[in-house]
């Protein structure tokens, strides 16, 4: 960000051309004034312009300088003009005048300066969060081999979150999915997620391990930023169609659910999440795919959707949740299509919570073709 002084330093040229043309404004105002004998013509106010240009190029303390130095000239050249003394008081409301309007035009000045940084530092932002939820949450899903996919992703009314979903190709014909959740939101969360997807999709061409990618993604995201208490949630799921099985981990993330009946894939130690400690302390489950195999990855902006508050603020429905209410609508839509899948859902989700999602919302769904 541009300090103020850059900013002035732009538009005025050298410091030193201006410090000289705000003196030789205060002599000639003198001069007018004084040398010329021209007290009729009420030029006093001629000494502002000095003062504010001062303020413009200098900011506030050389503005007020400049002020004083203009109300001691035109008292100056009152005394030269008029040989009576001239009035303490006027003297005074002369001081009191430069230095405010000189002073105050610094301020505002500065102030808009200050706004402007602001506006032109929040654009940035925006453009950068716009590319970074490109990359988290692609509009299209890659095609892979034997398998039917769709995605969904919602983001919240309030905040930007750190959802993201990944279908990366991994050795032999395997895929690679995971959907994750950075804790938080707006850019640092972003970003977090963006570093944690990349080294993801980065790893899935080495192994298709999901423990071992989540991992090796956890390293990496300790080796760039540290420990921290702003994690990164994610579950991970391999599929081999040739060897017919599919193997998942858990990183404090929600465990997939089978697309046809809503159960879990299996009771599975969920370990931490990415970036909290090196040890994640997860493990890792497989099975065999069934002719009608389905799985559906989510973040909790599905399972934790909820009803609108009333006007004190309390749910219309208590502390209810979305949670199992996606069992019913996964039972309810057994045998369907993954694209038909996170459609109602969504939809589910949105109606159930009155259309204003409390957090972003992200969904993939697979299914053997």
């Amino acid at each position: 960000m541009r300090t103020r002084r850059e900013v002035r330093g732009q538009r005025s040229g050298p410091p030193r051309l201006r410090v000289a043309v705000v003196g030789a404004l205060l002599v000639a105002v003198f001069v007018v004034r004084a040398v010329l004998d021209l007290p009729e013509l009420g030029l006093s106010f001629l000494y502002l312009v000095p003062t504010l240009l001062a303020s413009l190029w200098f900011g506030l303390r050389p503005g007020l300088l400049v002020g004083v130095l203009a109300a001691a000239l035109y008292a100056l050249d009152a005394s030269v003009i008029d040989p009576e003394p001239f009035p303490l008081a006027a003297a005074a409301l002369r001081l009191v005048v430069f230095c405010s309007v000189g002073g105050g035009f610094a301020l505002l000045l500065d102030r808009q300066i200050e706004l402007r940084a602001v506006v032109a530092q929040r654009d940035r932002q925006i453009g950068e969060l716009r590319a970074i939820r490109e990359a988290l949450v692609p509009v299209e899903v890659p095609e892979r081999p034997a398998l039917e996919l769709a995605s969904c992703y919602v983001p919240a009314e309030e905040g930007v979150a750190g959802d993201f979903y990944l279908v990366a190709p991994g050795p032999n014909d395997t895929t690679v999915l995971a959907v994750g959740d950075a804790m938080g939101k707006g850019i640092e969360a972003a970003r977090r997620a963006s570093f944690a997807r990349a080294a993801l999709a980065t790893f899935a061409s080495f192994t298709d391990d999901p423990l071992r990618l989540l991992e090796m993604a956890n390293h990496s995201l300790i080796e760039r930023s540290g420990v921290s208490s702003s994690f990164v949630t994610v579950a991970c799921v391999s599929i081999d169609p040739g060897e017919g099985r599919m193997s998942w981990a858990l990183a404090g993330h929600p465990a997939p659910l089978r697309l046809d009946d809503g159960s879990s894939l299996g009771v599975l130690r969920p370990g931490l999440p990415l970036g909290v400690e090196l040890d994640l302390d997860a493990e890792r489950s497989s099975a065999a795919l069934t002719p009608d195999w389905g799985v559906l990855l989510f973040t909790d902006g599905l399972a934790e959707a909820r009803p609108p508050a009333d006007g004190n603020g309390a749910s219309t429905n208590g502390a209810e949740l979305f949670a199992p209410h996606i069992v019913d609508a996964l039972r309810r839509l057994g045998g369907a299509s993954p694209r038909q899948v996170v459609r109602e859902l969504r939809a589910s989700a949105e109606k159930f919570s009155g259309g204003a999602l409390p957090d972003d919302l992200c969904m993939l769904a697979v299914r053997g073709r």
